[in-house]
């Protein structure tokens, strides 16, 4: 993975911010272990911001320090990934059902547009379909302005972005691609001006990744990696 560049600001808040976007996007597998001078390193800066800002998301649940120089991505129990999708369900639900009543043409031509950029990376590119869905979802948030719904479904991605990596690698691609894919019936819902009908395909789709959970819960999970500097 090639260095991220950074501006010149606080580095600390920089890094953090870097970070809570690469789990997000499923950067960083469950069970994964980094190291703050590896992750020093990838950033070309001192250990001090790059401590800052794990500690800050190791307040907030998403990373774990295990060590003084030691840190690991959680890996989530079936308990915690059920808590999480029940808040998604219900706060990404809100958003869906309010984009159905105000969606505007434009609105609906970017929707439209992100959701093939991630039907075409779905198809053969995991990371890259974990990312193109996460801005489908966050575009939904932005358009529905509510500001704290997406502030507590932002802290729940963060939670819950590695899983989704794995979700978007063991789920079978037809699946992914399909004309019936929830993206295909949210949108057709918000098209017909049916903003009950676009909260269903939302909560459908936030569900579909119970079926992941049930296998992991039944099968184990894949055991923790090092992240190579």
């Amino acid at each position: 993975m090639p260095p991220k560049p950074l501006v010149k600001e606080n580095l600390c808040e920089q890094i953090y911010r870097s970070l809570r976007a690469s789990l997000m996007d499923g950067e960083y597998r469950p069970g994964e272990r980094l190291t703050i001078s590896g992750v020093a390193e990838h950033y070309g800066t001192s250990i001090t911001p790059v401590r800052e800002a794990i500690f800050r998301l190791a307040s907030e649940q998403a990373l774990e320090v295990k060590a003084s120089t030691s840190v690991v991505v959680p890996a989530l129990t079936t308990r915690d990934l059920r808590e999480i999708v029940a808040i998604r369900h219900d706060l990404e639900g809100m958003a869906a059902h309010r984009v159905g009543e105000i969606a505007t043409p434009e609105m609906i031509a970017k929707l439209e547009e992100q959701n093939a950029v991630f039907i075409r990376a779905a198809a053969n590119n995991a990371a890259g379909a974990a990312h193109a869905n996460r801005d489908f979802h966050f575009m939904i948030l932005r358009f529905a302005e509510m500001p704290y719904v997406e502030a507590i479904c932002e802290n729940m991605w963060t939670l819950m972005g590695p899983f989704l990596r794995t979700f978007h690698e063991e789920m079978p691609v037809r699946r992914l691609t399909a004309d019936n894919h929830k993206h295909f019936q949210f949108i057709a819902a918000v098209k017909a001006g049916d903003p009950v009908a676009a909260r269903e395909a939302m909560q459908s789709d936030v569900r579909w990744s119970d079926e992941l959970i049930t296998r992991h819960e039944n099968f184990g999970k894949p055991a923790a990696v090092e992240r190579k500097p």
